[in-house]
Parts: C-alpha cells; structure tokens; sequence
C-alpha cells in the first residue's frame, strides 16, 4: 500500500499499491494475512486470514487496466462481498501487504489455462501463496 495514495477507506477501498511479485488482475479476492482481531477472520490451518473483497478495477493515469504487473504503481479499487466490510485504519492498515486469496480451484485454472503465461518466479509465487493457506 502506497500510504500517499488512499482515496477510500471503505466500502470500496481505493487505495495506490505497488505490484511486489505476481500478476494483479481484476476479479482477484485479496486479503491480509495475520490479522486476528478482526471478527470473522478466515482460519486456514491455524493462520488467520482477514478477506477485504475483490480487486473491481486497475488504474494508471486514470486509465482503466486489466492487469498490474511486478514494479507498477497501480490505483486499485476493491469491493467487499456480501454483509463483511472491511476499512483501512480499523481491520487493516497501510503497512500492511495485501495478498491474493487462492483456493485449489485457482491453481487448477492457472495450470490449465495460464501456464505458459507465468514465469519462474511466479509460480515460486503461486508455491509460497499454496503453502501460506494450507492448499494440499
């Protein structure tokens, strides 16, 4: 999270974030990793997990994008799902790292359709993020 660049708290969040591994698409769930005050926090195999909503949009320079790769500085709005709405400054705040929320569906899809897309480091990405939720 870029701490200069927080537009909306909450509901949606619209804050600036600098891309540090992986893809960022749109559609991606995130998350923050370790937060366990907030109420319901996502339990993963004992690791607590608070899920902020799904990534709705991608900017640069007011210009709409489909994906933020490594080293971009991106404006993202995300939109919580369902009745748990989360904010910055209450459930989370600027240091922390937002991490994408995966499930063996995703993975399966990732193989089967973005293979080729991927590079070296992204799938030691996708292996570190597998181990982090207890994905078998």
């Amino acid at each position: 999270i870029i701490p200069e660049c927080i537009f909306n708290k909450r509901d949606p969040i619209v804050i600036g974030v600098r891309v540090k591994e992986g893809i960022l698409k749109v559609g991606t769930p995130i998350c923050v990793y370790g937060k366990g005050e907030q109420q319901p926090p996502i339990h993963k195999g004992g690791k607590l997990f608070c899920h902020l909503g799904v990534v709705q949009s991608i900017q640069v320079d007011k210009e709409e994008m489909e994906t933020a790769k490594v080293g971009q500085e991106v404006c993202i709005k995300i939109d919580p799902v369902g009745q748990d709405k989360k904010a910055l400054g209450r459930h989370f705040d600027e240091s922390d790292t937002l991490i994408s929320s995966i499930r063996r569906e995703s993975i399966d899809a990732v193989k089967n359709y973005f293979r080729d897309d991927l590079s070296k480091a992204d799938w030691k990405l996708m292996k570190e993020l597998k181990d982090m939720f207890d994905i078998i």
